[in-house]
């Protein structure tokens, strides 16, 4: 595993997600013009506000598991699977590179 990598993929991944959250939160606080809209407009993007919600908290579960998996790189503890202890297996960091538990315990 190559640490200046990950953490570089984790920093990457990060910025993208954190622009993705302050543009979502944007939006649904109206501030991106859409309640200057006409009124069949406004209506659209009222019914497309739940999904809207839903992945601005995605969003920021997933940031939260980033800045933790970069904490956990700097503790020189990343790898290891919380649930055994055990290193988590290279190609499920290289796909999931926040995870915290292996396949095994994952399951």
């Amino acid at each position: 595993m190559d640490a200046q990598a990950t953490r570089e993929a984790l920093h990457t991944r990060l910025a993208t997600l954190t622009k993705r959250e302050v543009a979502l939160s944007k939006h649904l606080r109206g501030e991106d013009g859409r309640l200057g809209a006409d009124s069949s407009d406004r209506a659209a993007f009222i019914e497309m506000d739940e999904v809207i919600e839903q992945l601005d908290d995605d969003a920021r579960i997933e940031i939260v598991a980033i800045q933790a998996a970069l904490e956990r790189l700097q503790a020189g503890t990343y790898g290891e699977c919380s649930g055994c202890g055990e290193d988590i297996a290279p190609k499920r960091l290289a796909v999931l590179p926040h995870t915290t538990h292996c396949v095994t315990c994952a399951a």
